[in-house]
């Protein structure tokens, strides 16, 4: 049996194990007419216009994209049925036994589809680069022309020296306080009506004593990592975009929501910039008496010393989910416990409340959300970790921790809520 190949000329080695001893490879063809009369060893390749179609059985195409050659071999006079795609989904090898030694012919059809995948990803990489260069300048081509309009969102290091300075409180909104306003539930806490109608207000307010922090989402996102970078994109739909637009007063300049992410959205080997970013938000509670509102097993700064330099640590313990079912219980604890206080919040979409009503009875309280976990996969080095004693609602697994116990943690607890 006598057949013609296209696509793998260069590979003759390769080839001669694919096929069974009674199968002669006649000759190759390939569209580089540059080619066309030349020689590998003892096989002549022709171009696939001109070629002599009697001397074979069939023609063994080898190319993934396929198509458009079948089309011009059969406008050629070819016969489909001596078309043989060694590489079409539909193609069953041992229909072929005759032709192909059918163990060799699966793993070359592997190896081929490995190759074409690796070429495809590093295209597809390059095409991803080439992309975001161009939009950078289409984008900047429809600000100027108005557009487009971005939210206006001051830079991290403004926001913390504007809380240092200041020394306001800070309500912070990321995708989850923007789903409870939008009529969703999230992970750790249910969708509820009023808190979705204290979140939209807080989100227009005006207090001299309080900002209001956005995730920095909607523009270029310099200097976030890559993978953080397409799952905002993932989640930053045009509809969604949108969406957050109609709830946001785009007049307005809005703080930096990422000041409580010192580290896992940067590139982890930034070690440097990380450990700066830390020692500037230390600064903060320096010398400061803390009290910690905070969910069940948060344990802010237990085993780490990222609050080390305060003056003192007391702690509220709130109910890790579905915390503002028993908001006014947590209110009116950090009231009898906070003056005289920097209040440091981490209980999800209540932080945000609960720092703006704080703010409006005078009292300093930041929602920090996950700052104290940022500090421990810090110290790990090695991104997102799972923190045997501590709660994560981010991490799949995570929310089932170690209990632990630590005294001076223990003798902190002014008060639980549950």
């Amino acid at each position: 049996m006598k057949i013609a190949v296209l696509g793998r000329n260069k590979q003759l080695t390769d080839l001669g194990k694919l096929f069974n001893q009674n199968v002669e490879i006649s000759f190759f063809l390939d569209n580089n007419t540059n080619l066309s009369g030349t020689w590998i060893g003892d096989k002549k390749i022709y171009s696939p216009y001109d070629f002599p179609k009697g001397e074979v059985d069939y023609i063994v195409v080898f190319l993934m994209e396929y198509e458009a050659v079948n089309q011009e071999f059969i406008d050629l006079g070819i016969d489909r049925k001596q078309i043989i795609n060694f590489n079409s989904s539909d193609l069953e090898i041992f229909e072929h036994g005759d032709i192909f030694d059918l163990d060799e012919a699966e793993k070359y059809r592997l190896k081929l589809k490995i190759e074409y995948l690796e070429r495809r990803m590093k295209q597809f990489e390059k095409n991803q680069q080439f992309f975001e260069e161009s939009y950078m300048y289409e984008i900047a081509a429809k600000l100027n022309k108005g557009e487009l309009t971005l939210p206006i969102i001051s830079s991290v290091e403004d926001t913390y020296k504007k809380i240092i300075m200041d020394k306001c409180s800070v309500s912070r909104y990321g995708d989850g306080e923007f789903e409870m306003i939008l009529g969703h539930g999230i992970v750790y806490q249910n969708a509820d009506e009023k808190l979705a109608e204290r979140l939209q207000d807080i989100l227009c307010s005006d207090l001299d004593n309080h900002i209001v922090a956005i995730a920095d989402d909607y523009g270029g996102m310099e200097g976030i990592r890559k993978e953080n970078r397409n799952t905002i994109r993932r989640y930053m739909t045009e509809e969604k975009r949108m969406e957050h637009y109609r709830l946001l007063d785009m007049d307005r300049k809005y703080y930096n929501a990422y000041i409580s992410r010192p580290y896992v959205i940067y590139p982890h080997n930034q070690t440097e910039a990380a450990r700066k970013r830390f020692e500037d938000l230390k600064q903060i509670w320096n010398d400061q008496d803390i009290l910690f509102v905070e969910g069940e097993k948060t344990r802010m700064g237990v085993g780490n010393d990222l609050f080390h330099n305060a003056r003192s640590v007391t702690r509220v313990i709130a109910p890790s989910e579905n915390a503002f079912t028993v908001y006014d219980e947590i209110y009116h604890a950090a009231l009898q416990y906070g003056p005289n206080k920097l209040i440091l919040i981490a209980l999800g979409p209540t932080a945000t409340v609960l720092a703006y009503d704080l703010a409006k009875a005078g009292y300093w309280a930041l929602d920090i959300g996950h700052l104290d976990l940022e500090y421990e996969w810090f110290l790990k080095g090695k991104g997102y970790s799972y923190i045997l004693h501590k709660y994560n609602n981010e991490m799949p697994g995570d929310t089932n921790i170690q209990d632990i116990y630590d005294e001076d943690y223990e003798k902190s607890i002014l008060k639980t809520i549950r």
